[in-house]
């Protein structure tokens, strides 16, 4: 260390808080001010690396110009750093512009470099900056793709494969067949047992009055389909039902097939629906029988029996309009393909491009394989999607046991839980106790037969709350000389993390000697609810030692007036991070208070009129529609004209050619749009309205103690206001007492700001 920090000082290089804190006292020259050093040294590298900054994007977008404060990120060289990046400040930019710079001008590997997110989306937009725009091919990953890729190293000699909705519901079945179903008291237990607040019902009516009738699930569901099915008039009617369930699930973001299988893509259920309906079974992503290169697990997309011999089919789904999918999938179907071609295997290859075609194209090259096809009739079909989901009657007890047992293993006190619960029991009222008992008997009954069934003599299983956990388990056993090992580690969104991800990182960091680059913005942490701990952003330097801040302030996105109201509201909240946030774009009353009088208008008609109206006066801007809840946005179809479209797409009959996605705040976070419009500003705050099952409380992350009520609410709020780069309107009620605090508040801010700037003109 001590030889290190001489000859970086020697040369004029930056020293790390970390090297410094290290080194022997006696070896620092006198006066030495490390603060004033390291800003000297990057004064000088601005200059000497300018044009190189300069030129950075020339060739993928001549507009992104890299400002002072990010090149000043990009060149600090601490053990530990957090950059505290505010909305639209362009994050994205700097972290690929770092993992440039390192490979550059610092000579780091690419394979020594990890970038990691929270979300898939997220993670594809830094790999296509990254991988694409730059070709450096640093691993960048979300999380729980790391934390795989960390299991199938440590269980190297075991097929490991992650536990998807799929095979979840049909443990879930299995269970409630075999071990609830046939013995009614049970069942009739957990009828009465679980609250109401719970959920609005966890049994269907149909389901409660008929169960006692039937000796088992089987007979029950049969009796269900036949009266399902009864309550159609003709073929016609039936036949138009089919179509309609269908069509539908190819629209949904989240894709089924008539098998209630969930699929990754519309062309993937296209392929097993026609399968299905043409009588040919299928395995979806049936686990391969042979292990790949880097212990891999491999599964086809659709494995098929050809009188005893396996057929598999690949459905590559990318385009040419999208570049960094096209290269890394590209890349992927020449390795599958050779992979069958050198095993001999009977395999058909279906692209993105073929999407207008997939059925025909798939019809022949199964006729020149040999198959034989036996179309089902519409009341085959119709019987199979209701026989393939099975647990749609009890979907709500499905749901509410697998929360409390993802709550479970997704909590730092997973390992001792049974205790844990046992202690709080203990400490109930007589009265309460009984029931509690009856209560956590049954979900921790699920528990035990769940993970057994996890767990084969080969195969091992993971769900999303194993994955970091067994990855950090066991991250000690493996070998140093792998594929593993990073020298600086990239953190997206770093205001998100959790107890977990947290020690995760500082695993992987310690035990690569590596460096921790976090890069996020408090003031929109809001994801407590599954987890995030918004103390370790904060924190920071008390969770890495030595560490320092950073900030990135000028916004490329929102004007600087809507900068002024949004960051005055978010700043009632003192705990939050002081930041100010600058823009070159000026836009007069960017905050719209769009006013319904609900004794004229609901609110949903009031939306339509301002989509109208918008449109009217933008007609080329793409509008983007934000509630607090999914319930809010689904409240949009039941107007008429307002139907839902694939993905977050919303059609507006009479006007199909204005462009509108409907999303919650949650899943818009990290986007923008020319216009938002945000809906359901109700009194009452969601998190008021949902009552927690006591189990779920025992084992949530408790929230950080902040220096105002609901400041994750707040955070909330200020994301929607943020995604805008023009207007932001928001719909409230005339009635002041059925609208949210917040809007008046805002609108208490909007006059206060606009006072300011008077009075200071005036001055001047």
């Amino acid at each position: 260390m001590d030889k290190l920090f001489t000859t970086k000082l020697q040369n004029k290089e930056y020293i790390s808080k970390h090297l410094f804190n290290s080194i022997n006292s006696n070896i620092i020259p006198e006066n030495f001010d490390l603060e004033k050093y390291n800003n000297e040294v990057l004064e000088k590298e601005l200059i000497e690396y300018k044009d190189y900054f300069d030129n950075m994007y020339i060739e993928i977008d001549p507009n992104i110009k890299l400002d002072t404060e990010q090149r000043k990120a990009i060149l600090s060289d601490e053990d530990f750093s957090l950059i505290i990046a505010g909305a639209g400040t362009g994050k994205t930019t700097t972290m690929a512009s770092k993992v440039k710079y390192l490979v550059d001008k610092k000579h780091i590997s690419p394979d020594k470099i990890l970038v990691m997110s929270f979300t898939k989306k997220a993670t594809q937009e830094l790999e296509k900056r990254i991988c694409y725009d730059f070709n450096i091919p640093a691993k960048v990953t979300t999380f729980h793709s790391l934390g795989y890729m960390h299991i199938r190293e440590i269980f190297h000699n075991r097929k490991c494969y992650i536990v998807d909705s799929n095979i979840r519901r049909k443990i879930f079945y299995n269970y409630f067949k075999e071990n609830i179903f046939p013995y009614k008291e049970k069942l009739k237990e957990i009828i009465d047992i679980y609250p109401k607040v719970i959920s609005s019902w966890l049994f269907s009516k149909h389901f409660i009055t008929n169960y006692e009738k039937y000796g088992s699930f089987e007979d029950y569901f049969k009796a269900y389909k036949e009266y399902k099915i009864s309550e159609f008039k003709d073929e016609y009617d039936l036949a138009s039902a089919v179509k309609d369930k269908i069509d539908n699930s190819l629209n949904q973001e989240n894709i089924l097939t008539i098998k209630d299988e969930l699929v990754k893509s519309k062309g993937e259920a296209i392929i097993a629906n026609f399968l299905f309906c043409n009588g040919i079974e299928y395995q979806y992503e049936k686990v391969y029988e042979e292990l790949m290169d880097e212990n891999k697990v491999y599964k086809p997309d659709f494995t098929l029996d050809l009188h005893g011999q396996n057929v598999y089919v690949e459905y590559f789904g990318f385009s040419d309009s999208d570049p960094i999918n096209n290269q890394k999938y590209q890349r992927i179907k020449e390795l599958k393909e050779n992979y069958h071609k050198e095993h001999h295997n009977k395999f058909i290859s279906i692209t993105y491009d073929d999407q207008v075609n997939i059925t025909n194209i798939l019809y022949k090259e199964l006729i020149k394989l040999g198959f034989k096809f036996r179309p089902l009739s519409s009341r085959e079909i119709y019987d199979a999607i209701l026989n393939n989901n099975p647990l749609s009657q009890v979907y709500p007890l499905v749901d509410l046991f697998y929360n409390m047992i993802d709550t479970i293993k997704s909590s730092s006190k997973r390992e001792n839980y049974q205790s844990i619960i046992n202690e709080y029991i203990n400490n109930l009222p007589e009265n309460e106790k009984e029931e509690a008992k009856r209560q956590i008997f049954y979900i921790n009954d699920f528990y035990l037969y769940y993970q057994k069934n996890l767990y084969g003599a080969e195969n091992y299983g993971f769900d999303f709350s194993d994955l970091i956990y067994y990855a950090n388990k066991y991250i000690s056993t493996i070998g140093i000389n792998n594929s593993l090992n990073f020298e600086y580690i990239i953190i997206d969104e770093y205001q998100d993390i959790s107890q977990e991800r947290y020690e995760f990182t500082k695993s992987i960091a310690d035990r690569n000697h590596a460096k921790i680059v976090a890069v996020g913005d408090d003031w929109q942490s809001i994801y407590s609810f599954s987890g995030s701990k918004v103390d370790y952003t904060y924190n920071f330097q008390k969770y890495f030692k030595d560490s320092t801040l950073l900030k990135i302030s000028n916004t490329y996105r929102n004007s600087q007036n809507l900068i002024d109201y949004s960051g005055k509201f978010i700043m009632r909240n003192e705990t939050q991070i002081k930041k100010d946030l600058y823009s070159n774009k000026n836009l007069s009353n960017p905050i719209r208070f769009e006013v319904y009088d609900d004794e004229i208008e609901n609110e949903y008609q009031a939306l339509k009129r301002l989509i109208v109206k918008i449109h009217t006066e933008k007609p080329t801007h793409k509008i983007m529609i934000l509630a607090r809840t999914n319930a809010m946005i689904n409240r949009c179809f039941n107007e008429i004209d307002l139907k839902d479209d694939i993905g977050t797409k919303i059609t507006f009959l009479g006007y199909e050619d204005i462009d509108i996605d409907g999303m919650t705040i949650h899943k818009s976070k990290g986007l923008t749009c020319d216009e938002v419009i945000v809906i359901g500003l109700n009194k009452t705050f969601p998190s008021e309205e949902h009552t927690k099952f006591w189990l779920e409380s025992l084992f949530k992350q408790p929230l950080v103690e902040e220096s105002i009520p609901y400041a994750e609410e707040r955070r909330i709020f200020y994301v929607a206001l943020t995604r805008t780069k023009n207007y932001v309107y928001l719909l409230v009620n005339k009635n002041a007492k059925y609208r949210s605090p917040f809007v008046d508040e805002l609108a208490y801010i909007v006059d206060e700001v606009e006072t300011e700037k008077v009075e200071q003109t005036e001055v001047i």
